[in-house]
């Protein structure tokens, strides 16, 4: 009979009580480690001490642990990945954290995503295949909430099944579309997909089957994040130059805009009235050489003389 997730749960949880010599070793180094003020940890380090404390140091050199700064959508995550080295089987497991989502988080957040992807691992090490399925689909089964409850009783730490930071997540979600048609209206979406890659909605995606029954409208993207320098500096000229014309084009329109929504119609023709008005209610002066208007550069945002921005865009600004 296989090894069930809840076998293997026991297996982990029969060796806290009492902890070997080198269990306790670890675990001696681990409370050093945790009660520094220290916001950064060594997250090889803990994970090599835990899986002596925990996981019947079973987890090393198989797993191997890393920061990913392309992890947007969960704080953490175990997968199972090919070995070459085995005839290309899918025996080893990569466990990632993600930069993003932890690095202003508070210390213990670390901890804890470090334990429950720990966890994933011993699981998939132990159980194999059928932890990344279990009952659910999750891998959060009775298994993982047994051994979970006896490393938070044990160590006084906090593993629940969720750790996706919602605020965080949502941050980094800043390429979004929106849906021309009759779900734009409806909630909870309104027709929006946010995504923190540049991938738009399309046949790949599980819902969008269902979408084109019952909406069939067409997803127009609204946003995007500005690229960076280096970016920028990648893209050829013709698109250089086209993003420079939008850039303008913007500003000009924003500046147009701006002025005629806050000026009533009343306003206008007393505006047009008080030069006049000026003149009659004071006396004649001498005529004196009126100063350039300056304007503000839509993409440096420096001070130039209308007469110059456009020379200013060309030798600044070069498409």
């Amino acid at each position: 009979m296989p090894l069930t997730d809840e076998d293997a749960a026991l297996q982990a949880i029969s060796t806290l009580d009492p902890l070997t010599k080198e269990q306790h070793e670890a675990k001696e180094k681990i409370d050093a480690i945790l009660s520094t003020e220290d916001p950064f940890i060594d997250i090889h380090e803990l994970f090599a001490l835990y899986n002596i404390l925990y996981f019947r140091s079973l987890l090393l050199p198989r797993v191997e642990v890393s920061w990913s700064n392309r992890l947007t959508l969960c704080a953490g995550i175990c997968e199972l990945v090919r070995d070459p080295d085995n005839g290309n089987k899918y025996s080893r497991i990569r466990l990632k954290l993600s930069e993003p989502l932890l690095k202003y988080r508070p210390r213990g957040d670390v901890i804890n995503t470090l334990l429950h992807e720990a966890i994933h691992s011993y699981f998939f090490i132990t159980t194999s295949w059928r932890h990344s399925r279990g009952d659910d689909g999750t891998g959060h089964g009775a298994g993982f909430l047994l051994l979970a409850d006896a490393v938070n009783n044990h160590g006084g730490y906090q593993v629940t099944v969720y750790h996706t930071f919602h605020d965080e997540v949502d941050s980094y979600r800043t390429h979004i579309w929106q849906c021309d048609g009759a779900c734009r209206s409806q909630a909870p979406f309104f027709g929006l997909v946010k995504r923190s890659m540049n991938r738009a909605p399309a046949k790949t995606d599980t819902w969008w089957g269902r979408h084109q029954d019952e909406c069939g409208g067409a997803f127009v993207k609204i946003a995007e994040p500005e690229l960076s320098k280096d970016q920028v500096e990648r893209l050829s000229g013709l698109k250089r130059a086209g993003r420079q014309k939008n850039k303008i084009d913007a500003w000009v329109g924003g500046r147009r805009e701006t002025k005629a929504e806050r000026t009533s119609p009343t306003q206008k023709v007393e505006e047009l009235n008080e030069p006049q008005k000026r003149r009659a209610e004071s006396p004649p002066c001498p005529p004196a050489k009126r100063p350039k208007a300056g304007v503000s550069c839509p993409i440096c945002e420096a001070d130039v003389v209308e007469d110059l921005i456009n020379e200013h865009l060309d030798v600044q600004h070069p498409p």
